[in-house]
């Protein structure tokens, strides 16, 4: 339950921060070509942040408690609410993606289904890794794991900048 109050939360931030993209885009589109390379920035950080990390999978809290039901749901979506880093993370993605004729539908659905594979990556992580000999062996890997996903976020990152870059140019021309 704790991972669908989680996919909650995030549909949640997800629709509001796409509302707002789609909002700053009516207004100015030179406020979203700043918004754009900010956001690339943020997903590049991440990446370095996640190359040069040393620590591992903590495990610390799977053994002292299990929540279920109501309450694990209400700590799901207090711990994605209370976190303003993810309306950040979805500015960054959101501003890639929306353009100045998206319809509202389109932009709701962005944050319905962030918040759908949010809540259904969460379920099946949480099942998988509660099992000791997976767990074991996500350990085991953390490290690689962490290096692998940041140099695919600088990837990412250094693609959306080139075309951000690109797209700027072409306006100015």
């Amino acid at each position: 339950m704790t991972g669908i109050g989680h996919g909650i939360g995030i549909t949640l931030w997800a629709s509001v921060t796409a509302i707002g993209v789609a909002g700053t885009i009516v207004y100015s589109s030179n406020i979203l070509i700043g918004v754009q390379f900010l956001g690339a920035c943020l997903i590049g950080y991440i990446g370095i942040r996640s190359l040069v990390s040393s620590a591992g999978i903590n495990t610390n809290y799977l053994t002292h408690r299990n929540p279920r039901n109501l309450q694990g749901l209400i700590e799901g979506f207090m711990i994605a609410l209370l976190n303003p880093k993810i309306a950040l993370f979805f500015i960054a993605i959101f501003s890639q993606f929306i353009i100045e004729d998206s319809h509202w539908i389109e932009v709701s659905l962005m944050g319905i289904t962030a918040g759908a594979i949010d809540a259904l990556w969460y379920t099946i992580v949480a099942v998988i890794i509660s099992r000791a000999t997976v767990l074991k062996l996500m350990q085991g890997k953390s490290i690689i794991i962490a290096k692998v996903s940041g140099i695919l976020l600088i990837l990412v990152s250094l693609y959306l900048v080139t075309t951000i870059i690109s797209n700027a140019t072409e306006k100015l021309f």
